[in-house]
């Protein structure tokens, strides 16, 4: 794909990305056991089955998207009912023998699917294999969904059959993809093979196995377009993408926490393609000239390929860090975690035996983005490591204390063999459990909203990204989200023309930001009032743990909010806009 040819592609993707639920006649499907599936053999693909916001939808049987189900070239869309609140819940089940449906869909035609809980575990608590597995070439849209678990091997799983597939994720949580008990558990997207399109953009994805993009290492071109833009990624096991010759990827503006948790050992090295040429250590941007198919060579230099890392954080907790220094110090061998550049700007703990002017040299990567003559439009630029975002839910730290010890564990017992080490089946789960914490019994699951709280204070990161938005999921800032979505267009311009400068705030964005409402007094006894310069819907109270406490319908600039009745402490505010903008702070109740 020619670089002139991108930005005419990607338009189209955004004209006809979410179309789809536009053009079909629509079916509510009552709740119950099996109901989508007979609603699905009745209707065929000409209509759109619409789930009730908060209601439980049980699968009978895997769901098959074909000519077959659907009727001949026709795909499958559900729509959730829109809500504030828990969305339509479709869960997997088991078959005659008590084993869980290894995923809900199998598709070879496309699937769309908008604002469903997706729930890839029975109703005992057992996990399934994945979610969504593709056998032909099709297109996948995802957009505000939430899939927890995500299983144990695949969320989304390709393969041979499905080269030429596009997926298109958005809005979405993806939590609990694999299980965790070393890297090698399947991955996010696995067998991912030269796909068209990838297209992730304002997700959170929280414990997601061994790979993002799990591809073939090397041998082939790989997927054409990889746009990977304002995500938010929680301990990940080991790749972003395997694949090393990718035509056009594009990765801007997302956190990293704890990514690439498993730590590297220098002998590994030999297992990659790119090792007979030197490449000793490898990074999170996995690049090496493209072989051509059918053992045709090598491109042809100076590249025409594109690969553009711009504005990312890579942020690794205390626990995290340790580890190659615990191996150094306790001489257990030489480690290091997978930085996104071998540059200068990596920790000096990323490896604790090199020094930063010899790391450059022994990674293959960090060599080609420096050869602007053969490679010049390989860009990597203002990206960070080790900004602690200062999340506003406290327990994504106490899950990362966790996973740096379950690593540590986990390399004692297996890699080094330390005497006395844990077993790895004791050693503590990392996967973020939110109804387990709430105390939910497995057969009521799930029960617990919201899922996630992905906010942050970091004053800088708050306005890191290209256009000077927050890093990362933007859903988590709603009110940035709401500028950012007018501005969105000249932003993604600005990427594909593989500009890495940031793009300053305009006069009206700042003034959006500093006068969208007042809330007073904070701390408060018993009220407090909010002044608005648009017209309010509702407030909403949230708890520290996420249990909501009060709702107040608006209807008016201002309003005055009661919480006397609440206990001491903290409390979440949400003030949701007629316009559909969301602000999201908080308020101390004394």
């Amino acid at each position: 794909m020619k670089k002139m040819n991108i930005k005419s592609f990607v338009v189209a993707i955004c004209m006809i990305f979410g179309s789809t639920v536009f053009a079909q006649t629509t079916i509510d499907v009552a709740p119950g056991l099996g109901t989508l599936e007979a609603a699905i053999e009745a209707n065929g693909g000409d209509v759109i089955y619409h789930l009730e916001a908060g209601a439980w939808y049980g699968l009978t049987s895997i769901i098959e998207v074909s000519d077959t189900t659907m009727g001949e070239g026709k795909g499958l869309v559900i729509v959730g009912e829109e809500t504030d609140g828990m969305p339509a819940i479709l869960q997997v089940g088991t078959d005659d023998a008590g084993s869980v449906f290894p995923a809900l869909f199998n598709i070879f035609n496309d699937l769309t699917i908008h604002n469903v809980f997706l729930v890839a575990q029975d109703y005992s608590g057992i996990a399934g294999a994945g979610v969504i597995s593709m056998g032909a070439k099709v297109r996948v849209e995802v957009d505000n969904v939430t899939i927890d678990p995500a299983g144990t091997n695949f969320t989304f799983r390709g393969g041979d059959p499905a080269a030429g597939s596009s997926i298109f994720v958005t809005n979405s949580l993806i939590m609990r993809n694999g299980h965790m008990a070393g890297p090698n558990d399947g991955g996010l997207m696995a067998a991912m093979n030269a796909m068209d399109t990838i297209y992730w953009e304002n997700n959170t994805v929280a414990s997601s196995g061994q790979d993002f993009i799990g591809s073939p290492f090397h041998g082939q071109p790989n997927t054409n377009f990889i746009f990977v833009n304002h995500n938010t990624f929680l301990w990940h096991d080991v790749w972003l993408k395997k694949s090393y010759n990718d035509e056009n990827i594009y990765i801007a503006n997302n956190i990293f926490h704890d990514f690439s948790i498993f730590a590297q050992l220098y002998a590994w090295g030999q297992f990659f393609p790119d090792y007979q040429q030197g490449n000793e250590m490898l990074s999170l941007v996995a690049v090496d000239t493209l072989e051509l198919p059918d053992g045709a060579g090598l491109e042809s230099l100076p590249s025409e390929r594109i690969a553009f890392w711009n504005s990312n954080l890579q942020y690794n907790s205390e626990g995290m860090r340790s580890l190659p220094t615990f191996a150094r110090d306790n001489e257990y061998g030489p480690i290091y975690h997978i930085p996104m550049m071998w540059d200068e700007d990596a920790p000096d703990y990323y490896a604790s035996d090199y020094p930063v002017e010899d790391r450059a040299p022994k990674s293959r990567d960090a060599r080609i983005f420096a050869d602007d003559e053969n490679f010049p439009h390989f860009k990597f630029d203002h990206n960070h490591y080790d900004l602690d975002p200062g999340y506003t839910d406290a327990r994504i730290y106490d899950i990362s204390d966790n996973a740096g010890e379950h690593i540590i564990g986990w390399f004692s017992k297996l890699i080094f063999g330390v005497e006395g080490a844990a077993e790895v089946e004791d050693l503590p789960s990392y996967m973020w459990d939110v109804d387990g914490w709430a105390g939910t019994d497995p057969a009521d699951y799930p029960v617990v909203w919201p899922r996630w709280d992905g906010s942050y204070t970091n004053e800088t990161l708050h306005t890191a990204s290209v256009g000077g938005y927050p890093l990362g999921d933007l859903n988590a800032f709603p009110e940035h989200k709401a500028l950012w979505e007018a501005r969105k267009g000249d932003i993604m311009d600005h990427i594909l023309a593989l500009n890495t400068e940031q793009i300053a705030l305009s006069v009206n964005d700042i003034k959006a930001l500093d006068e969208s409402f007042r809330m007073y007094p904070n701390p408060t006894k018993d009220r407090f009032r909010i002044e608005s310069k648009n017209t309010l819907n509702n407030v909403k109270i949230y708890s520290t743990l996420g249990q909501l406490v009060k709702v107040k319908h608006l209807d008016g600039l201002n309003a005055d909010v009661d919480i006397s009745n609440l206990s001491k402490g903290m409390y979440f505010v949400e003030v949701n806009y007629s316009k559909g903008i969301k602000i999201t702070t908080r308020i101390i109740k004394e």
